[in-house]
């Protein structure tokens, strides 16, 4: 969302910049109205003048005898002739200029319009701005928070898992497990020397999947605060748990099935041929598979 308040935020100062530009274009359009103006003002001028020539020598002609005036005559009509399209050339100059006129009063009008458009545009940036700020801010607190929130889960991950980790291991080969800040999972011996988890055999690496998932769970169901609520939680799932095992480790997981339950764990469900499981579960189902449809089918035990 950020990026397109960015984006829009830049649009709006090129309309901005354009407009200045239009500004421009009418402070040159008004300086030529101007210029014009004083055109037609000139034009009129002479054309005032010329009417008052015609007036004098309409005056003259009344104060000359018909045989002189014959005489001027051809000069009379070629200087009337002169000022005629001298007047015509005026009236059509004056005609252009009005057009003109006309076309700089619609650029106006249009750049007018795109002058209330931009003040519009330069309100929105101002929102904009202030809608980025606050989505900056936003971003800010959420990423303070996740680092946060990611330094606590990693703590409590951490003691959760050196908890299940020393109750579920019976010898004394290893010391602790230690969580980075990305998650990443070590194992140290007693002598200091750190392991990773791909390194056990495979018994240990059962145990530490074990441990590993209790106590994601019971980070999960320390995130909710009323124990009542804690029903919501998924049902925690173990496939085949005692394969690696021996029989001490046996007696330890279901030990740590039963503190799993204790913390409020609503479901948990084991597939496995163990008897010592079975023994202990609350409900047993057993799965059959017919030979010949090679279907399955559960019922109680």
């Amino acid at each position: 969302m950020a990026k397109n308040y960015l984006k829009q935020a830049k649009l709006i100062r090129e309309n901005l910049h354009k407009m200045d530009k239009e500004q421009d274009s009418i402070t040159r359009l008004e300086d030529t109205i101007m210029n014009k103006q004083e055109t037609m003002e000139l034009i009129d001028g002479q054309i005032n003048e010329r009417q008052r020539r015609i007036r004098e020598i309409v005056e003259k002609m009344n104060d000359m005898g018909i045989k002189g005036l014959e005489e001027k005559l051809p000069r009379y009509k070629k200087d009337f002739k002169n000022i005629t399209a001298r007047i015509e050339e005026a009236n059509r100059k004056k005609e252009e200029v009005h057009k003109h006129l006309g076309r700089v009063e619609n650029d106006i009008q249009r750049l007018s319009i795109l002058e209330n458009k931009g003040k519009t545009l330069a309100n929105k940036l101002i929102f904009l701005n202030a809608v980025y700020r606050d989505a900056r801010e936003l971003e800010d607190m959420y990423i303070r928070l996740r680092a946060e929130l990611r330094a606590k889960n990693v703590k409590a991950l951490g003691t959760l898992l050196n908890e299940i980790f020393s109750f579920m291991y019976t010898n004394n080969a290893y010391s602790h497990i230690e969580l980075d800040s990305d998650y990443e999972l070590t194992i140290y011996e007693k002598d200091g020397t750190p392991l990773k988890p791909k390194l056990l055999s495979g018994g240990e690496r059962a145990i530490f999947n074990l441990v590993l998932r209790c106590a994601i769970y019971r980070l999960l169901s320390m995130g909710i605060g009323d124990t009542s609520d804690r029903a919501d939680l998924p049902p925690l799932i173990m496939d085949e748990p005692t394969v690696f095992l021996d029989r001490g480790h046996v007696h330890q997981l279901i030990e740590l099935i039963d503190l799993m339950r204790d913390i409020g764990v609503g479901q948990i469900l084991i597939v496995s041929h163990d008897e010592s499981l079975i023994d202990s579960a609350d409900n047993v189902f057993v799965v059959d598979k017919d030979p010949i449809t090679n279907i399955s089918s559960i019922a109680p035990q």
